[in-house]
């Protein structure tokens, strides 16, 4: 991401709800960056029209953001918006990538990238499953509201035996590490990675989900989570998801400033090779 930029769209991620209207100061806090530099990308927005400075000094987003808002395309949807960052996952990962909703009291994919290897595992479009095992459905159940969950397992665990502390305990810790991780709970040998995908209003009925063979996927598990949570992430901000759920704007800029500031590889100096003696004529006797 080119710096500058990167620095003006933090300038924008510093408000919220909470924050409607931010001092310098509080600006410069927020984006983690020096007061002088804030100051002119402040000044700069605000000649732009996408600030505005109020009598108390403060400054607030415009009114040209919510024109700008307005042009979004009404039929812009999750599959379009998902299916680039699916494929990159796929590539890095080789392993089959899906996108999953909640329709009822299921889980249905809405869009499925396949592995490429002979040995994977099957996802079909629009495929239903019950919203209660494997990670696709737990991550989506973990981040429900209370009376929602409730309604949701009296259907989809009616006459099944489980430990529901346990079962909310491990809700809780998918939440906290920010993905769900099953081996084997619906489909035997097989391994599901799950993060979530926030929308606009911080709501969660969307997951990103990894599925392969236990063999393949348990050895990286740890890596592949990491690399779906990045993804999950870039999904929701292009969804207009908050900035608590979204990239983070000021870590990609450090890691541009990294790759600036690291040092070009030296060549190694010419090697020195001794100066041959010059040949002469020789002297002939007079």
């Amino acid at each position: 991401m080119i710096r500058a930029v990167g620095r003006a769209l933090a300038i924008f991620d510093a408000f919220d709800n909470e924050h409607l209207s931010l001092t310098l100061q509080d600006l410069a806090e927020r984006i983690r960056m020096p007061k002088t530099t804030t100051f002119r990308l402040v000044n700069t927005l605000e000649r732009a029209g996408f600030l505005i400075r109020m009598d108390n000094q403060q400054y607030c987003l415009s009114l040209k953001l919510a024109r700008l808002g307005g042009l979004v395309r009404s039929t812009l949807n999750i599959r379009e918006i998902a299916r680039p960052v699916m494929l990159e996952v796929n590539k890095q990962t080789q392993e089959t990538i899906t996108l999953n909703t909640i329709v009822g009291n299921d889980r249905m994919v809405l869009e499925v990238v396949d592995s490429p290897a002979p040995l994977m595992s099957m996802a079909r479009l629009g495929e239903h499953m019950p919203l209660f095992l494997s990670a696709s459905s737990r991550i989506l159940l973990a981040h429900m509201e209370p009376d929602e969950l409730e309604a949701v397992l009296k259907f989809t665990t009616a006459g099944v035996e489980y430990d529901r502390a346990a079962f909310d305990r491990e809700l809780a810790r998918f939440r906290k590490q920010g993905y769900a991780l099953s081996r084997g709970q619906r489909v035997p040998g097989l391994t599901a990675i799950s993060v979530p995908i926030f929308d606009i209003h911080g709501k969660v009925r969307h997951g990103l989900s990894l599925t392969g063979p236990s063999v393949r996927v348990d050895p990286r598990d740890l890596d592949f989570a990491e690399i779906l949570m990045v993804a999950g992430r870039d999904i929701s901000t292009r969804l207009g998801a908050s900035p608590d759920h979204a990239l983070d704007l000021k870590l990609l800029m450090d890691d541009v400033n990294a790759d600036q500031a690291r040092p070009a590889a030296k060549k190694a100096p010419a090697r020195k090779t001794a100066a041959k003696p010059r040949k002469t004529a020789p002297k002939i006797p007079a």
